[in-house]
């Protein structure tokens, strides 16, 4: 198979593992019974034991051959879909690590299985309509504030009187609101968009404070940022690493970045202090998401 081919097929398993199976487990989505993991590298572990049970070296899909790249995308995609337990898999997945899960949690995942199913041929016999699709937006138009709503770069809280106590969180504009909403971003990355949308001007926050709240990992908020098409009403230059190194910005990372000058542009028009000589920035990190 050519480079290209299986580079194709990289990414498309780490977007099933990293944002399409975390975005699910965000949403509670009916797919599934429960939920059991919610971080991406969960998701790799259950569909690597049970697709391929052979360990592979560091880092896994580099070293994986395209049969098993298309079998791990073939079971996430069932995972996906509801034709797979999740439950199940991890169970067998902790089996082969050695370790247990609460008999209570598989009785109840089947239990439940049946339940659905019940529900669905009781349901196919007595409706026909099916859900209303999310329309498509013209990203470019809806960038574009309208004449009658005015729509700044964010809503800046008042300054905090002891620099100690965070700032309160922004009230997400309605219409911005709407606009991530009825897009076709997946659930876990409109989420993502709108926990940002809460971090005042003046404050920063991190990947890492971001996961916490949304009960994911950081990697998996960085790759929702990646792409901002949103920007800048959604403000992802206010997001930077742990150690409050710049981070990522216009899809590269650290102060070598060619769009690190906009971000720290933007962070100091704000009065957030940067050290460009080390590439960080100063002060607290927020993280007061309600």
């Amino acid at each position: 198979m050519s480079y290209d081919k299986m580079e194709a097929l990289r990414d498309k398993w780490k977007r099933m593992y990293g944002e399409t199976l975390p975005s699910l487990a965000l949403s509670k989505s009916s797919v599934q019974d429960s939920w059991p993991v919610h971080v991406d590298h969960c998701f790799g572990r259950i569909i690597l034991d049970n697709a391929i049970m052979n360990k592979l070296k560091s880092p896994a899909a580099k070293n994986m051959t395209s049969e098993q790249l298309e079998a791990c995308i073939a079971l996430g995609t069932a995972i996906a879909e509801g034709r797979e337990s999740l439950p199940l898999l991890d169970a067998k997945s902790l089996q082969l690590r050695g370790k247990k899960q609460k008999p209570a949690v598989l009785a109840n995942s089947k239990r439940k299985r049946e339940e659905r199913s019940d529900a669905n041929n009781n349901n196919n016999q007595e409706n026909a309509g099916s859900a209303p699709k999310k329309r498509q937006i013209d990203i470019k138009s809806a960038l574009t504030p309208s004449k009658t709503v005015k729509a700044p770069l964010s809503t800046a809280a008042p300054p905090a009187s002891d620099p100690n106590v965070p700032p309160k969180s922004n009230e997400v504009d309605p219409d911005l609101r709407h606009l991530i909403t009825t897009s076709d971003l997946t659930p876990f990355r409109q989420s993502v968009l709108l926990t940002l949308c809460q971090v005042p001007s003046g404050s920063f926050t991190s990947y890492a404070a971001m996961a916490r709240h949304l009960h994911s990992s950081a990697r998996a908020v960085g790759n929702a940022l990646r792409n901002n098409p949103f920007a800048p009403r959604v403000p992802c230059h206010r997001v930077v690493a742990a150690d409050k190194k710049l981070g990522g910005f216009g899809g590269e990372w650290g102060m070598q970045g060619k769009h690190a000058g906009e971000k720290v542009r933007l962070l100091r028009e704000e009065g957030v202090l940067v050290d460009t000589g080390r590439g960080r920035v100063e002060g607290l990190t927020w993280n007061t998401f309600r």
